[in-house]
């Protein structure tokens, strides 16, 4: 598997889009309203736009299009 460097600092932490995102969340509580471990349906009615272009996270410079380095991939959650 090939890793993103970025050309101006050479991190290799990886990258950021900057997205607009419209819609409306209704996220869970528990009875004690403390917010509910399970929440993931709030992102269902959610639509993004932009990310076209990718920056580092490091520097913050613009280091290329976005849909030429996302894998396409979708790595677990680690805990």
């Amino acid at each position: 598997m090939a890793v993103i460097i970025c050309p101006h600092c050479e991190s290799q932490e990886g990258f950021y889009t900057k997205e607009q995102v419209r819609g409306i969340a209704t996220p869970h509580y528990t009875k004690e309203g403390h917010y509910a471990i399970d929440n993931s349906h709030i992102y269902d009615s959610l639509t993004h736009s932009g990310g076209k272009r990718a920056y580092c996270v490091v520097c913050k410079k613009y280091i290329g299009k976005s849909e030429e380095l996302i894998s396409g991939l979708i790595e677990e959650e680690t805990f």
